[in-house]
């Protein structure tokens, strides 16, 4: 499933129509939510619009399911209805397909492998706190892995015919052919998170950090308090609950909140009945990220109770949230990173949040991202004996080609 490709921004939704999408975007309403779902219906104009953005968000399958389920006979127009069941179908089939091919991954690829692992978000968070983990639509699988275990996973995948990709600004993506493993170990080499994508087409995201941005959070302490999570063919091992919690916290607002499948993630995990809000607030405090947490908590009672920014005298983290998630719903990521430019920002946080690393810290984070590429790297002589140096021609190789091509646009003009 492909979000829309319609560059023309969609006709702005109504308070009242904002106010449904985010209460309907959760696995299930409780009865006063359905109370209120039923009196913000009649105010919906714009049906195809709320319908495409339920779609383009991702949470349509919840959005049809909750609305369907009204008490009122005919609270929702039955052509809508019926446009919401058929759009629906095509994501449940889509999500079906997608964990057909996750699940050939973990029996034919991660247990096999034998590296300790953890996988996180998407079809992580609906094992664990989805009463239906197929509402719960996902675009990749992210997976944990220690530094040193993760050149025996590529190896495995490899071998059951995964292939590595990356984006390409012409085509959208290239693949990349690793035939030996000394290509693995290049390729790790210069790849902060190597993509791969199985034969049937899902991408696997290979971490050895759960947020490479900032590094905050111990790898090798996640994977010793992994657990165990009953899946249809199986069981899988995903992130302590706390740190989970507390991660997506921190990345969905690194995003604005621009999808509303993570708004339902906060439902489903917040209306758990095992979540425990003071052992992640306790855990975020260990991270300076305290803020961030409780802005989330704010913004999942926001959305629970249909609030919309314009019923908000003044700003608060919550509210900022809530604001971004709704300036965002007119568009898509070219939209995020605008907003992301200057919405309030600065280059990795709110302005209410304390930055979580020292500075010395963020310059060496952003120092690693200036690494050769692959194609460099593995063209340099084999020299085992000395890694660094192949490592540095191929640096000075990237250098010299970005260089000249500096050079070359200056004389153009």
């Amino acid at each position: 499933m492909t979000q829309s490709t319609d560059t023309a921004a969609p006709p702005a939704l109504t308070p009242a129509e904002v106010r449904l999408l985010l209460l309907t975007s959760r696995p299930a309403l409780s009865e006063a939510q359905q109370a209120l779902a039923t009196e913000l219906v009649p105010q919906v104009t714009q049906w195809p619009v709320l319908v495409d953005t339920a779609w383009r968000k991702y949470t349509l399958q919840m959005v049809y399911k909750n609305l369907a389920a009204l008490r009122i006979v005919s609270a929702v127009p039955q052509e809508v209805l019926e446009t919401m069941r058929a759009r629906s179908r095509r994501m449940a089939m889509e999500v079906l397909r997608r964990q057909a091919a996750f699940d050939w991954l973990h029996g034919a690829c991660v247990l096999p492998s034998g590296v300790e692992h953890a996988y996180f978000k998407g079809p992580a968070l609906a094992a664990r706190f989805y009463p239906d983990p197929m509402q719960r639509f996902y675009r990749d699988v992210d997976l944990l892995v220690p530094p040193r275990q993760r050149r025996a996973l590529m190896c495995r995948m490899r071998d059951q015919g995964c292939r590595v990709f990356e984006e390409d600004p012409e085509t959208g993506y290239r693949y990349i052919d690793l035939e030996s493993d000394s290509a693995i170990d290049d390729y790790q080499a210069v790849t902060l998170v190597p993509h791969m994508a199985t034969p049937q087409g899902l991408s696997i995201e290979l971490h050895t950090q759960i947020d490479h941005g900032t590094a905050l959070f111990d790898t090798d302490a996640l994977l010793r308090a992994t657990r165990d999570v009953a899946m249809q063919n199986g069981s899988i091992r995903v992130l302590p609950d706390d740190a989970h919690f507390v991660f997506i916290c921190f990345h969905h607002t690194r995003h604005l909140w621009s999808k509303l499948n993570w708004m339902a993630d906060l439902g489903a995990i917040c209306d758990h009945p095992e979540f425990d809000r003071a052992a992640a607030l306790d855990y975020a405090r260990g991270l300076r990220l305290e803020s961030t947490v409780a802005a989330a908590l704010d913004l999942h009672e926001f959305a629970a109770t249909g609030r919309h920014p314009s019923e908000f005298d003044r700003a608060t983290p919550g509210v900022d949230l809530l604001r971004a998630c709704v300036d965002g719903l007119s568009g898509d990521d070219d939209l995020e990173k605008e907003m992301r430019k200057g919405w309030r920002m600065r280059s990795l946080v709110f302005d209410w949040q304390p930055m979580p690393i020292s500075p010395l810290r963020q310059i060496w984070l952003k120092l690693l991202r200036y690494r050769p590429v692959f194609e460099d790297l593995h063209s340099v002589p084999g020299w085992p004996r000395v890694p660094a140096l192949r490592y540095a021609c191929a640096l000075t190789m990237r250098f010299v080609r970005g260089s000249t091509r500096h050079l070359t646009q200056v004389f153009q003009r």
